[in-house]
């Protein structure tokens, strides 16, 4: 009977460690996958965002070379050539300036190409006017953008076909089209090589992580199978070249998300991510807008190898621990009603009562070493955070002040002594263009230099508070347009000044905001974050409200404590509201209140000195 209780014991135990390795198995293949996708996710979004605006510039440069140089009215139908060979010089030292553009056309209303520059290996040629087709029945052509309208319409992801001829090497492309008005209406369409891109989200797979792109039809387009790459538009009719040939269940999963969703099927864990090409163009009214699917699996082969070793692992073990505890317990019935054997366990006990007791002591104070080992990480990564941030605002501006002014300088040596009112006016819009950017890159460096400099600083510092709050919220705009239904108020007066610490402020700010956007909204919740302050007698009241999912009130009475969460299978530590908690009421000598009703929103009210008196103790 004794040695049956043990065996069920035991299974039941191996079965739990079993379990528990497995969900973290898992686990580790969720987070490597979720990367994996947040990577290849992020590359293309950033990469469409560049080839709009770059197509916005090429029009925009078009526009002004033609209205630089336009003949008069009498002679415009006699300079049509002339006309075309400033457009296609144009087109020519466009393409020169970036590798992805492989072709750039212009194409009259109707959809016969007027122009067409091609290029190649660096190598840039004009296609004669013999070879110039009629585009009308390509998509891109008939979803171009009405008159008027200046918006970049991003087309489908397929490959490169000239004279109705799949281009080999296989070139994935896009084209970014836009509508030019005037004298000479038409469409510009300037095709992207995306091979590049391809090629490095092909590197993201990895560490036991394949990652795939489907098009809309379950087609794959990048897959760790080369030949099934594709499929959809070199054999649109072969069900082989389809997901849901060989993954019926995954691809009718795909179906159903919307967003980022994990499957674990047949010994295999997948991540699901569907994405707009366009996602600035999603949240238009009656804009169909074309979508992909990012797909990152795991090798079930691996899997499996990994489970029949920790199966086998688990049963030796389970083993031996049974023969222990058998012989164990077989030596303590034994001994049982020996007087010296029961004094000496007693004893025993109460050793390993201070030895536990000891451990304990230890734990807890690893749990403290740990707590300030997250407070420098979260700094860290904060920090990191505003790097990246001021690195993607900067590229875009100072690239557009550096092709205005190329284009400023030409006219003004071309055309110095001819100079037209259209032409001033031309050349004062690029002028205006090129400022306003330059401006923007100013902003962005000197806020940058300002957070990393409070943030660094270990002294109290005289600053005024509106001026963390702008340098705050200017890191949170990425964020912010990635969440459009997500709008913040700010009302914070221009005049509090204080004596303290600036980067400390900055990062209350920082946890407040993010508490709210990670707990207060889930994914596609429409919701509103106010951010008032005030002066009181010689105390900032500063107060955070969200009218989002609000706290329960279970949680509430726990919210300040460490490494309380609710997030914890997101990453969330827990360690952010207690940090705020630390930092108002032991470092600035304030205190923090919360109100929070469930369905209706969460207020947080702060309340600090504006002067900070740091006793010789604390220095």
């Amino acid at each position: 009977m004794c040695m049956s209780a043990i065996a069920v014991f035991i299974s039941v135990l191996s079965f739990g460690s079993y379990r528990y390795f497995l969900d973290n198995k898992i686990s580790q293949l969720a987070w490597t996958e979720s990367e994996v996708l947040s990577r290849s996710a992020s590359a293309f979004s950033r990469e469409i965002g560049h080839i709009k605006r770059v197509t916005l510039l090429l029009r925009n440069s078009v526009n002004a070379r033609l209205i630089s140089q336009q003949a008069p009215a009498s002679d415009q139908m006699a300079s049509s050539d002339d006309w075309k060979a400033r457009v296609a010089d144009e087109f020519s030292r466009f393409a020169q300036t970036s590798r992805l553009i492989s072709q750039v056309r212009w194409i009259a209303p109707n959809g016969q190409e007027l122009v067409r520059i091609n290029a190649q290996d660096g190598v840039i040629t004009r296609v004669s006017e013999s070879q110039l087709q009629d585009k009308s029945d390509r998509g891109y052509v008939k979803n171009a953008p009405r008159v008027g309208d200046n918006t970049v319409y991003i087309s489908s992801l397929d490959l490169n076909i000239e004279n109705q001829e799949i281009v080999r090497p296989f070139q994935p492309t896009v084209r970014g089209v836009v509508r030019i008005d005037g004298n000479m209406p038409g469409i510009l369409v300037v095709n992207y090589d995306l091979t590049k891109l391809f090629e490095l989200m092909r590197s993201f797979s990895g560490d036991g992580v394949n990652l795939e792109i489907l098009d809309a039809n379950g087609f794959w387009m990048l897959s760790s199978n080369k030949s099934l790459e594709w499929g959809g538009i070199l054999y649109p009719q072969d069900a082989r070249f389809n997901i849901a040939t060989h993954f019926p269940e995954i691809w009718q999963e795909i179906n159903a998300i919307d967003g980022l969703e994990r499957i674990f099927d047949d010994n295999r864990l997948w991540g699901l991510l569907k994405l707009h090409i366009d996602e600035e163009e999603v949240v238009k009214e009656g804009t169909k807008v074309p979508l992909l699917y990012f797909v990152a699996q795991s090798h079930a082969e691996v899997f499996a190898l990994w489970q029949r070793t920790m199966l086998a692992t688990i049963v030796v073990i389970a083993s031996i621990s049974f023969l222990m505890i058998a012989w164990l317990v077989w030596r303590q019935i034994v001994v049982q009603f020996e007087t010296y054997r029961l004094l000496k366990l007693l004893q025993q006990e109460k050793e390993q009562a201070e030895l536990a007791n000891q451990q304990l002591r230890l734990t807890n104070s690893r749990l403290v070493d740990l707590q300030d080992e997250l407070v420098e990480t979260s700094k860290l990564s904060s920090l990191g955070l505003m790097v990246a941030g001021l690195a993607h605002e900067m590229h875009t501006p100072l690239g557009g002040v550096r092709m205005a002014l190329s284009s400023c300088k030409i006219w003004l040596d071309k055309e110095s002594d001819l100079l037209s009112k259209k032409a001033a006016e031309g050349m004062n819009n690029s002028l205006s263009i090129a400022e306003k950017n330059l401006l923007r890159a100013l902003e962005v460096v000197s806020s940058f230099k300002r957070i990393v400099s409070d943030r660094t600083a270990q002294e109290t510092q005289t600053f005024f508070f509106h001026n963390v709050v702008s340098d705050i919220m200017f890191t949170y705009k990425p964020v912010l347009k990635k969440r459009p239904e997500i709008k913040v108020h700010i009302d914070v007066p221009q005049n509090i000044k204080m004596l303290g610490f600036p980067g400390i402020m900055s990062q209350i700010l920082q946890n407040l905001i993010d508490n709210a956007l990670d707990h207060g909204f889930q994914r596609l919740d429409k919701g509103l974050i106010t951010l008032t302050a005030k002066q009181d007698a010689d105390n900032l009241v500063l107060m955070l409200k969200d009218n989002g999912r609000g706290i329960s009130p279970e949680m509430k009475k726990r919210i300040f404590d460490p490494f309380a969460t609710t997030g914890r299978t997101n990453k969330h530590t827990g360690l952010g509201l207690h940090l705020v908690s630390q930092w108002v009421s032991v470092l600035m000598k304030g205190h923090i209140d919360v109100e929070s009703e469930v369905g209706v929103g969460t207020t947080f009210t702060l309340t600090v000195p504006l002067e900070q008196k740091i006793t010789e103790e604390e220095n």
